[in-house]
């Protein structure tokens, strides 16, 4: 439906195009970072678009002596200054989570479909503020590279690969390693994303551990990171009864009579999130909760720093 996010289970291309006219609700190019502790929050400017080796030429009076090439400068005897020019089109990165643990909701949508909305989502507003854009898709097996690119082709381009890629299947003989695969994506990404990348990573964020962490510090020294961690309420908060739950092969009840049993659930997702919300902390790099049941428009104009009240 035409500037709404997707209800069901499937990642549709003309929900997902359909998402543009939000575009403007989300002005990138007015995103502040935005970090979150016990405390309470603060907020930085964003890098903001890197800048590009132009020429060299002769110093001028009034030029900033921090500028000086001091290489020419001695071979030709006379003082010479860099010059640079900003980058035109910052490249922005969306990296989406399509793993099987995505693939898992019981209010509105999937995991995986409000993920995909919201990398569309980002993708219509870089667009709309003249950046590249580029993907990293992956799921549990696969992983799709799409380096950034300017015009509208890069984005369909985009949002036809999220609607394609495939759910990974349950192999009973090979079990799947969040961590291991977690880790593995965060490699990849601080490899191929450019500096002065704006950096979007949507994900349930499973595996994520300090290895992880490790891996993808390099990114953020050099690139503006954002979390965007998805998630269920009955992921949350376990209610009373017995439930079927099932990744469309198997089935399995999960019986949550028992008070104890839905308080030790409660305690481990809070531990879990608490260790998540340490990890990006020590990384200095924003984390926005959004759940399925969640409208996830309100919940990223705060994350990224564009309602009224946030401060710089």
């Amino acid at each position: 439906m035409l500037g709404h996010f997707s209800n069901g289970t499937e990642i549709l291309p003309e929900n997902l195009a359909g998402l543009r006219v939000l575009a403007p609700q989300l002005p990138l190019q007015r995103q502040k970072k935005v970090l979150n502790d016990l405390a309470g929050t603060h907020t930085a400017a964003v890098r903001g678009r890197g800048i590009d080796f132009s020429e060299v030429r002769e110093y001028l009076p009034g030029d900033d002596i921090r500028s000086m090439d001091w290489r020419v400068t001695a071979r030709t005897g006379d003082a010479h200054i860099k010059l640079f020019r900003e980058e035109r089109e910052r490249p922005v990165l969306i990296i989406c989570d399509l793993r099987s643990s995505m693939d898992f909701g019981t209010r509105r949508t999937l995991k995986r479909v409000l993920a995909a909305d919201i990398a569309a989502l980002l993708s219509w507003s870089a667009l709309a503020k003249g950046d590249r854009i580029g993907g990293l898709l992956f799921n549990d097996t696969t992983e799709l590279d799409l380096r950034p690119r300017t015009g509208r082709k890069s984005l369909m381009n985009l949002l036809h690969q999220l609607s394609s890629l495939e759910i990974s299947k349950p192999n009973a003989a090979q079990p799947q390693n969040p961590a291991q695969r977690m880790a593995d994506i965060c490699k990849h990404v601080s490899r191929i994303a450019h500096p002065g990348s704006a950096v979007y990573f949507i994900s349930d964020w499973l595996g994520f551990d300090a290895q992880a962490e490790r891996l993808i510090y390099p990114l953020t020294r050099h690139c503006d990171l954002t979390a965007i961690h998805i998630s269920d309420p009955f992921e949350q908060s376990l209610p009373a009864g017995r439930f079927t739950l099932t990744d469309g092969q198997q089935r399995q009840v999960l019986d949550a009579s028992s008070q104890n049993t839905r308080n030790a659930h409660q305690q481990h997702w809070d531990a879990q999130q608490l260790i998540l919300g340490q990890h990006l902390q020590r990384l200095q790099v924003p984390l926005i909760r959004i759940s399925t049941a969640d409208d996830p428009l309100p919940l990223l104009r705060k994350g990224l720093g564009l309602t009224k009240g946030s401060k710089r």
